[in-house]
């Protein structure tokens, strides 16, 4: 692996990302809008109750889903420009390497998405007196680096898919983070779920990490042996990613899908 390669990579993202107003939207507007529709609505449910730690349990669930949201997002997203641009063809054809691609489109979007948090951060303690902070940077790390790498295995799941199957599958890119978060216990515990589908949700890794969160918000302790459980998923979960990702870039080239997307 090159860094120079990888560093070329990320400069063109970066070009891209300051030319397209949508992708500026995609760091702070559309963030901002998940972070007032559910930070008001703690708001209106602690009305309810009484309940301050509502707050906590909202807000910071919506910081901590787009955060991976946005990760995982861009790595298919940035890929899919150059099936766009019609430069796929071109991008394989070069000298660069599948892992350089992969990791440049990684730290581009985990770079976007630290942007993201620390601007949801900041609007959560501005307009509701949450500070995500406060359960201690420790466990907002530990929890942020959970689920970056369970970003980075949906991502390059996805783009393995759109090289193994064209651009007919594209919307997953932006759709298969939302099929997620109803088995990943954002919002709700794992308890409030019938039996049966607890037993699904605890196959997904963001599932440990906000039950991980909600622990923390409420006690200040932290079930280290569930977040350990949890990044083993996500290092076996991104090595077979990856696998499929290098099968599906091998698959791509002799089926003549690049050709085709070159088109």
């Amino acid at each position: 692996m090159k860094f120079y390669r990888v560093n070329a990579l990320m400069l063109k993202y970066w070009y891209i990302g300051l030319r397209r107003l949508d992708r500026l939207l995609d760091v702070f507007y559309w963030p901002l809008i998940g972070m007032l529709v559910w930070g008001f609505a703690a708001y209106y449910v602690t009305d309810l109750v009484k309940n301050n730690l509502i707050i906590g349990i909202f807000v910071g669930g919506a910081i901590l889903w787009t955060f991976f949201n946005r990760a995982q997002n861009d790595i298919g997203i940035y890929i899919l420009e150059d099936f766009w641009s019609r430069n796929i063809f071109n991008l394989f054809a070069s000298p660069m390497k599948n892992s350089e691609l992969i990791v440049s489109t990684a730290i581009f979007g985990l770079v976007r998405s630290l942007a993201s948090f620390l601007f949801l951060v900041l609007i959560g303690y501005l307009l509701y007196s949450f500070n995500l902070f406060s359960i201690g940077i420790l466990y907002v790390s530990v929890f942020a680096s959970g689920l970056i790498l369970f970003a980075w295995v949906i991502g390059i799941f996805v783009t393995g898919m759109i090289l193994r199957y064209g651009s007919r599958i594209q919307s997953f890119a932006w759709t298969i983070g939302w099929l997620i978060q109803p088995f990943s216990a954002v919002f709700y515990p794992l308890s409030s779920l019938p039996d049966w589908l607890q037993k699904i949700s605890l196959l997904f890794p963001p599932t440990y990490i906000f039950e991980g969160m909600r622990t923390a918000l409420n006690n200040g302790t932290m079930d280290w042996r569930n977040l350990a459980f949890s990044f083993a998923i996500n290092i076996i979960l991104l090595i077979f990613a990856y696998l499929f990702f290098e099968k599906s870039v091998i698959s791509a080239k002799k089926n003549g899908m690049l050709i085709k997307f070159h088109e």
